[in-house]
């Protein structure tokens, strides 16, 4: 999936935000597969800011790689704010970065109910010494408009805290 020329713009921005400000940055992705990471690492010079991404698609890899808690995943689901707050703390923890987002949810199409339909996305941002922060968002259309909507909310969340440091 190329990315388009915004969000290459705003990956840009994000990681020129990090430099200015001596910060690391950290990645735990699920429903995205690694593409958060990707679009961070295409911007030429991403690696003095890009520490460290990790993709945890299934439960097991949540638990063993971030330190997810079986039983959050267990009593939430995997698709949660919950598990989206411990992946960015886990990846944190994990990787010698000052701030780390997250996301988990349903690409679809299919997989999703009711209470969690496709489209349903958590991401979280976790910085030293401060709770992770979750946002929730619904995104519509094919599974790739959603990833891609995921990337964007990404890049947009981090970057606007950024601007708030």
């Amino acid at each position: 999936m190329p990315f388009d020329a915004e969000m290459e713009r705003t990956a840009a921005a994000l990681l020129q935000a990090c430099r200015a400000r001596g910060l690391r940055v950290a990645t735990a992705e699920s429903c995205t597969g690694g593409l958060i990471s990707a679009c961070l690492t295409a911007i030429p010079g991403s690696s003095d800011i890009f520490e460290c991404g990790v993709v945890s698609y299934s439960n097991e890899s949540k638990s063993r790689l971030l330190g997810v808690p079986r039983d959050a995943i267990s009593d939430h689901g995997a698709v949660s704010d919950i598990v989206a707050s411990a992946m960015a703390e886990g990846a944190l923890a994990q990787c010698d970065a000052d701030i780390a987002i997250s996301v988990t949810g349903i690409a679809g199409p299919d997989g999703g109910t009711k209470d969690k339909p496709v489209g349903l996305v958590f991401l979280a941002l976790a910085e030293t010494d401060q709770d992770a922060m979750v946002k929730r968002y619904v995104f519509a259309g094919t599974r790739t408009d959603i990833r891609r909507a995921t990337v964007a909310a990404a890049l947009e969340l981090l970057l606007g805290r950024l601007k708030e440091i």
